[in-house]
């Protein structure tokens, strides 16, 4: 515990907006970001919180993404809003078309929103967990930096492409989750890189093409290993489909770009679906979900999908987090060359 430091969510929240504001970001842009950092922090996993920051400074500073992007909604079918991201971050851009989004799926049913010109890093699942509040089901996928060898492949061509799901709990607070294609998240590789630990599973190959658990092998040949085999590789598929190829954004092979900025994220796409149960005709839909949960609840060790995060948040909610005098020496030298 000596190597770390005790920091309340609002001082994480408070830290993060001040990077992101040393950078050039606007105030809206940075309120955006800096919630998903201290979120991020709050529920796990921790490596998408403030050890962020840098991939997000270096980006602004490289001029590879705008910092005070203005991003544009534009309705184009009924139940279809698409969106240009000015070449910032999804997540402010998915903030703006959140209330029309509910809208539209409780006037449909359904409803979509799409996004391109956009950059992304962090959880999704900060932008499904909303739409589950205002009592919808959401769906969201983004598209990423090619990372993840096919089944049986040697040569990246998809990205970690997460996935994020959410539903409504009568009750209770939403069932929420979010995984990526790949056995483990580049960022969770980083991470246990950084703290000179093994991964606890192979996750990805090494410089002989052979799955390794060695963090610092992985990040040398850029190679990660889909979850589940050939399944997982099919699901990254599906994302390079409903995340770059509806929306329009980059694949995940084309990263000319961001290996000239030195960046760690493409320009991908991003899709995010909404759909109002009220609508499908089942007004048993909150019984449904309840019985779902009450068969997975005290069976074993099982739990429902993301429920972890739950005691993580009231835990950090009443203790704070401890945060790394390393990371923390790295964060206040970021601001200080801001």
């Amino acid at each position: 515990m000596n190597s770390t430091q005790l920091l309340s969510l609002a001082e994480v929240r408070a830290l993060a907006k001040s990077i992101l504001m040393s950078t050039g970001m606007d105030d809206h842009g940075s309120d955006v970001i800096a919630d998903i950092v201290m979120c991020s922090e709050r529920d796990g996993p921790r490596s998408h919180g403030l050890r962020n920051l840098p991939f997000y400074v270096q980006s602004f500073a490289s001029g590879y993404a705008n910092a005070n992007a203005t991003p544009t909604i534009e309705r184009i079918a009924s139940g279809v809003l698409r969106g240009d991201g000015d070449n910032g971050y999804y997540q402010i851009a998915a903030n703006k078309a959140r209330e029309d989004l509910i809208a539209l799926a409780r006037q449909n049913g359904i409803a979509a929103f799409t996004c391109a010109n956009c950059h992304h890093l962090g959880a999704l699942r900060f932008d499904t967990e909303p739409l589950a509040e205002a009592g919808l089901v959401a769906l969201a996928v983004v598209n990423s930096l090619s990372l993840v060898v096919p089944h049986g492949g040697l040569r990246p061509v998809f990205g970690t492409n997460p996935m994020s799901f959410a539903c409504p709990r009568d009750g209770a607070a939403p069932v929420v989750w979010d995984q990526a294609s790949s056995t483990i998240a580049l960022m969770d590789i980083k991470m246990a890189a950084a703290e000179g630990h093994t991964l606890p599973q192979p996750a990805g190959l090494d410089a002989q093409g052979h799955p390794t658990a060695d963090p610092d092998a992985i990040l040398e040949t850029r190679s990660l290993l889909p979850f589940g085999a050939h399944k997982g590789a099919a699901i990254a598929f599906l994302i390079e489909v409903l995340g770059a190829a509806l929306a329009g954004g980059a694949l995940s092979v084309d990263n000319e770009q961001r290996e000239a900025h030195g960046a760690l994220n493409i320009k991908g796409g991003a899709t995010l679906i909404a759909i109002d149960p009220t609508r499908f005709g089942n007004v048993a839909f909150d019984d449904y979900i309840s019985r779902i949960c009450s068969e997975i609840e005290g069976n074993g060790d099982a739990r429902v999908p993301g429920d972890g995060r739950l005691k993580n948040r009231a835990h950090a909610e009443a203790k704070g987090v401890a945060v790394s005098k390393d990371l923390l020496a790295q964060l206040e030298t970021l601001m200080s060359q801001g």
